[in-house]
C-alpha cells in the first residue's frame, strides 16, 4: 500500500467515524434534535423570515426537544451551540448569491415549521 493510499484510509475511517457520532449525538426516536431546531431557527434569521410567530415556534419546540432529550445542561448547550455554529458555516459556504436558493428553501420551510407550532397545526 502506498504512503497516500494509506493516509485517504485513514482519512475516509475518520470520516465515517465522525458521522456516527454526530448520528449518535441525535437520537433517530427523537426525530428533531436540538442541533437541528437550533440551525433551522438560525437559519430563519439569516435569510429574514423570522417573526414572532416563528420565534414562539421555535420557543415551543426547544423546550419541548430539551425535555424529551434527558440531556444534562451541559450537553444541551452543546447541541445548541452546534446547531448556531452549522448554520454560520452554512451561511458562509453558500456565499452571497447562492444564499438566495438556501432561504427560499430551508429558509421558507423552517418558518413555515415553526409558525405552524405556533398556531397549534403542528406539535413540537
Amino acid at each position: 500500500m502506498h504512503k497516500w493510499e494509506a493516509g485517504q484510509l485513514l482519512v475516509a475511517s475518520l470520516a465515517a467515524a465522525g458521522l456516527m457520532l454526530c448520528a449518535a449525538s441525535e437520537p433517530a426516536a427523537q426525530g428533531r434534535g436540538l442541533t437541528r431546531v437550533v440551525y433551522e431557527f438560525a437559519v430563519t434569521s439569516y435569510c429574514g423570515t423570522l417573526d414572532p410567530a416563528v420565534e414562539a415556534g421555535f420557543q415551543a419546540e426547544l423546550k419541548a426537544v430539551t425535555e424529551r432529550s434527558g440531556l444534562d445542561s451541559e450537553a444541551a448547550r452543546q447541541q445548541r451551540i452546534r446547531g448556531w455554529v452549522e448554520a454560520e458555516r452554512e451561511w458562509r459556504n453558500r456565499g452571497l448569491g447562492g444564499n438566495r436558493a438556501w432561504c427560499a428553501g430551508e429558509g421558507v420551510e423552517a418558518a413555515r415549521h415553526f409558525q405552524a407550532i405556533a398556531r397549534g397545526e403542528r406539535q413540537p
